[in-house]
């Protein structure tokens, strides 16, 4: 598995992920928030699909 470091405030606290994150990543940013971590690893596969899906959710949103 590759792993990817992302800032934990980018999406952690910001529900409009939510809909679209894999719940490891959420396990993972939760941990990491309440751990006071900047940062955590996820899975680099699974992020980059969740960031396709929120830009896609995004554009029917705008109705785009």
């Amino acid at each position: 598995m590759e792993t990817i470091t992302i800032n934990v405030a980018d999406y952690y606290g910001n529900p409009s992920y939510y809909s679209v994150m894999p719940e490891s990543i959420f396990d993972a940013l939760e941990l990491a928030s309440l751990r006071g971590e900047k940062t955590t690893t996820v899975d680099k596969v699974l992020f980059e699909t969740m960031v396709i899906d929120y830009k896609e959710k995004m554009a029917e949103w705008q109705g785009k």
